[in-house]
């Protein structure tokens, strides 16, 4: 009668997650020797950038052209261009590429919707505002520098968005990255890659330069410009629960990038002032890692019933289209787990009609004729994650719920999809499909759920 997904962040990576192979993860960012030890243990320099990845090396760039003549580069790892080459592209607003698609994108309005969303009190305006107003003239900087970007239907946000995200053109962020290092290269500047940065060296309060190490020695750069670009920390999970309580390594799986905070330890121990909150980025509502990627985009549908782990109805099931808030109102849900029900009928309106709000052109408005053969595939291959029940009470013990519980929210939403009115969440008139599953009532209960 019912067929029922598990809709969470997932577990871990599979054999297919993570990045991909090293030579196509870092084409075309040409490989780098690392500059040797100076033999009295001391080098100076103008500028020190901690970091050779999406921020460092743009910032180095910058400081070539703002006439630094002089500039070290540290990286860690043996490669540039750190998490950024996992990347198809960045936001941007009022960029000419916009410009040239006809897409509208007000920086004030944006600037206001960000805010309104994330509130003052967890998001620095001052930091936001410059780096939406710099945005588009980013994409700009870029594009003279023969980087090529698109915006269409795949680069979207969300469905009712304008398309801002600015994807490389057959590619991913390792060829602006690519263009830059060579430019790097060209200007002079050092780089000690698989070189760790272990202290800040301060002198009256200022920071001077840094104290690093490399195979075993350790050396001094003395400058009087460090910029620490070394990136998060979301490999160091002490550090992460420090800064976001409600992280949960069960429910934040998949590939993590090996930062580890080094940065955000050296700049706090000279009396850095760091922000009180900080931010996932949490891409929601997937399915299983055992499971194939349809379902996960099938979960993000509107025609669908979402119930938490006590079988009780939480959330406007369109904002599946809305990756954020979706996984924020998960996160919130008992055991931070959500579940997703539907009926054949729905099964089949996929099947015929495919997706509505699907991000990825290939399941958006495109017939799945063997998606009831998945979902039978994935039951069997990942059965805490998926199933196919025949009776609500079935489904609630699978869930852990009880019986009567699931029923009667049943029923309570039926009653709204009959009504063509969702009293608890509003949802849209035009997503609200009843699921058989029971009797339905003549008239929706009044009041509170509990």
């Amino acid at each position: 009668m019912d067929e029922m997904k598990k809709n969470g962040p997932g577990p871990g990576p599979s054999e297919d997650d993570g990045p991909p192979p090293i030579e196509f993860m870092y084409r075309g960012i040409p490989k780098l020797d690392c500059a040797p030890v100076p033999e009295n243990g001391v080098l100076e320099a103008d500028v020190v950038e901690v970091g050779c990845g999406g921020s460092g090396i743009p910032a180095a760039v910058s400081a070539f052209k703002n006439g630094t003549k002089r500039v070290v580069i540290i990286e860690k790892q043996k490669r540039a261009g750190g998490n950024s080459v996992m990347a198809r592209g960045l936001f941007a607003c009022e960029s000419s590429v916009l410009r040239q698609a006809m897409v509208k994108s007000d920086k004030d309005e944006i600037f206001t919707n960000a805010m309104n969303w994330h509130h003052y009190s967890c998001v620095n305006g001052w930091v936001l505002r410059a780096w939406i107003n710099q945005s588009g003239n980013t994409i700009d900087w870029l594009r003279k520098r023969d980087v090529e970007f698109e915006v269409n239907t795949t680069t979207r946000m969300t469905y009712d968005i304008a398309p801002h995200w600015h994807c490389v053109k057959d590619s991913t962020m390792a060829t602006p990255m690519a263009h830059l290092v060579e430019e790097l290269i060209a200007r002079g500047a050092q780089f000690f890659t698989e070189t760790m940065v272990d202290e800040l060296l301060t002198e009256n309060g200022a920071v001077v330069g840094v104290k690093a190490s490399h195979a075993g020695a350790q050396f001094e750069i003395h400058a009087p410009s460090v910029i620490l670009a070394s990136g998060g920390f979301l490999a160091n999970t002490e550090m992460v629960k420090r800064f976001y309580p409600d992280y949960d390594e069960e429910n934040f799986g998949g590939y993590k990038a090996p930062n580890m905070g080094e940065s955000v330890t050296m700049a706090e121990s000279v009396g850095a002032n760091l922000e009180r909150d900080i931010m996932l980025i949490k891409e929601g509502c997937a399915s299983s890692d055992c499971a194939p990627r349809t379902l996960s985009e099938f979960g993000r549908e509107p025609y669908l019933m979402w119930v938490n782990k006590k079988g009780r109805r939480y959330v406007d099931e369109t904002v599946g289209s809305i990756l954020q808030i979706a996984i924020n109102a998960m996160l919130n849900q008992p055991e931070k787990a959500s579940y997703v029900i539907f009926d054949e009928g729905t099964m089949h309106r996929m099947m015929d009609l495919g997706m509505e709000l699907s991000k990825g052109d290939n399941f958006r408005g495109v017939p799945i004729p063997d998606l009831k053969e998945q979902f039978a595939r994935a039951a069997e291959k990942a059965p805490t994650e998926c199933a196919i029940c025949d009776t609500v009470e079935e489904l609630a013990n699978w869930i852990g719920c009880k019986p009567e519980v699931l029923q009667d929210e049943l029923n309570r939403y039926n009653g709204y999809c009959e009504h063509g009115y969702d009293e608890d969440f509003n949802k849209p008139r035009k997503y609200l499909a009843p699921l058989p599953c029971g009797p339905v009532l003549r008239h929706p209960p009044q009041g509170p759920l509990r």
